[in-house]
């Protein structure tokens, strides 16, 4: 009866020591398995997108840098009905220029201009002036943006101030916010998501206090659309 015993032990200990390797791998393919975590793709060039300013909800498919003033953003248009961009002087533009601005690209710098000025109103603020100079090279950081990466300092390391100053301005004061908006239809769904995200942080916020600003008078918007549809858009102001 004794023998019996640790026979039987054996062949259980035996057991378990060939089913234990089974069992860890097991384990550790159930841990790396995480259902949906690729669901959403960043585009290229945008780099690890976690600050708010990316947030975009596409419908209906789920995701999440001599002064010239104009009182409306109206790029001329060429014969081919697409409007040129100019590049600023002294501007870092190691991509080359941005290309022509569509016309989708222009309506939705339109409606963001208005949209800003809407908010201020509403806050019973003064509303800012378009400045097409300052627009050139807020679309040219967002043409930049979407080859290097999701940043202000893109692409050369510059502080956004340092980079507006380099495209001719003097100013007591500066300001910038980048936005990234995920393709929906209309296109301007998820840019007035990302838009209004920045209006509605707490004041002490900074897109907030550079959408309300009481010190800043001026503001160039630069929207570059890339061929799946995101939209990257750079919001530049000074004094």
């Amino acid at each position: 009866m004794r023998r019996d015993r640790l026979t039987h032990k054996i062949v259980c200990l035996f057991a378990l020591l060939l089913l234990l390797p089974a069992c860890t791998s097991a384990g550790n393919g159930s841990s790396r398995s995480q259902p949906g975590r690729d669901a959403a793709q960043a585009p290229p060039g945008s780099g690890a997108l976690t600050h708010l300013e990316r947030l975009a909800t596409p419908t209906p498919t789920v995701l999440i840098p001599s002064q010239q003033t104009t009182p409306t953003p109206t790029p001329q248009a060429s014969s081919a009905g697409r409007a040129r961009a100019t590049t600023p002087v002294s501007a870092s533009a190691p991509y080359g220029p941005p290309p022509p601005l569509t016309s989708l690209e222009q309506y939705l710098t339109q409606k963001l201009f208005a949209q800003i000025n809407s908010d201020r109103a509403a806050q019973g603020l003064y509303p800012y002036t378009w400045n097409a100079t300052l627009a050139a090279g807020a679309r040219l950081h967002s043409w930049n943006m979407y080859h290097c990466g999701f940043s202000h300092t893109c692409p050369d390391g510059l502080p956004q101030c340092t980079r507006i100053a380099n495209e001719g301005f003097s100013f007591t004061d500066c300001g910038e916010n980048i936005g990234l908006a995920g393709p929906s239809n209309p296109a301007w769904t998820n840019v007035y998501q990302v838009q209004e995200s920045m209006a509605n942080e707490p004041a002490t916020g900074w897109h907030h206090i550079h959408l309300f600003s009481t010190t800043l008078h001026q503001v160039g918007i630069g929207v570059y659309v890339d061929p799946s549809g995101w939209v990257w858009f750079t919001e530049d102001f000074i004094s």
